[in-house]
């Protein structure tokens, strides 16, 4: 038999995990060729956070991690360097855009 301390944890837990599931984050890849020729491509990854319109992505030459609004708002930043794409590994047929 539990206590009652115990089940309110447990309870407490089912809850935040069932959030943590329904909050996750979409990840997603940011990759393209700069329009200077000798440039090294661009290479990031990211999650999205839809419900709190929050993005991270990471882009390891640098190292640089940005936190902005969206997944398109790093790729439009990143669009006045070269052709930039983005595609989600969460979609059941993937975004590239």
């Amino acid at each position: 038999m539990t206590s009652l301390d115990e089940t309110g944890t447990e309870y407490r837990l089912a809850l935040l995990a069932a959030q943590a599931r329904l909050e996750r984050p979409r990840l997603f890849a940011m990759y393209g060729l700069r329009d200077d020729a000798d440039g090294p491509p661009i290479l990031g990854w990211g999650m999205e956070f839809e419900a709190r319109e929050e993005a991270l992505c990471y882009l390891p030459d640098g190292p640089v991690t940005h936190h902005t609004v969206s997944a398109d708002r790093v790729v439009a930043r990143y669009s006045c360097l070269g052709d930039m794409r983005l595609t989600w590994f969460d979609s059941v047929e993937p975004d590239e855009r």
